[in-house]
């Protein structure tokens, strides 16, 4: 209905569906990448209740825009999968109340300015959202008491770690000295030029977020520091 190429939410349903019916028929792990509508969320719900081995995740942009933002054919707002409706951002918001939603990520994808400074059927999609992922969700979930901090950490830290069978995501003896610092009341507003990525496109210029990471240590060095990336 906007004159450009859609991808359905039954796409990614029909995708899903086939994909659990194999996880089931072999016994294989599935994990759903960029889960975007309602009734995929459904579907995984489902199968997790049956016991099926399928585990899913979801980007904060996609709990925090609709496609009310693709109005104005920004190509800020072009993802994969996209923005979709109300009642699919709802729907994936529940998801992650209710655990069917194992964990938030950011899909980081920045783009050179000229990629994204196109028309928005010539763009590619993805945003840059590494830093905005957290506060984003901070603003969207913990703000409104939807979340605790330590579900948060579960949610983007540990459960990703946990998926990706790899060491992190928590704090303990002998664990690798990755270590973001949290200021969940900083109120801040975006803005493109002010990130550290190769895009000044941000889908939230201009948007006021609260909450936002101040340091950031990797193997125990400070690399991050209110805002500032150190050599």
């Amino acid at each position: 209905c906007m004159g450009v190429t859609g991808r359905p939410a039954a796409g990614e349903d029909i995708a899903v569906a086939r994909d659990i019916i194999l996880s089931e028929l072999t016994g294989c792990h599935l994990h759903v990448a960029h889960v975007s509508s309602a009734r995929a969320v459904e579907l995984i719900r489902q199968a997790k209740k049956r016991g099926s081995r399928v585990t899913t995740e979801v980007t904060a942009q996609h709990l925090y825009f609709t496609d009310d933002y693709l109005k104005g054919y920004e190509p800020v707002y072009k993802m994969a999968p996209p923005i979709r409706a109300e009642k699919d951002r709802q729907a994936l918001i529940e998801g992650v109340l209710d655990g069917t939603i194992d964990a938030i990520i950011t899909d980081h994808a920045p783009h050179a300015n000229e990629e994204k400074d196109v028309p928005f059927c010539c763009a590619p999609n993805g945003i840059a959202g590494l830093e905005t992922s957290l506060s984003s969700v901070l603003t969207m979930l913990y703000h409104t008491h939807r979340l605790s901090i330590d579900r948060i950490v579960e949610l983007m830290s540990t459960n990703p770690a946990r998926l990706l069978r790899v060491e992190g995501g928590i704090l303990d003896a002998g664990k690798p000295a990755d270590i973001t610092v949290i200021n969940p009341d900083y109120e801040w507003t975006v803005h493109g030029k002010d990130l550290y990525t190769k895009t000044l496109f941000t889908p939230y210029e201009g948007i006021t977020l609260k909450g936002k990471a101040v340091l950031t240590l990797v193997d125990g060095q400070v690399v991050m520091k209110e805002g500032k990336v150190l050599k």
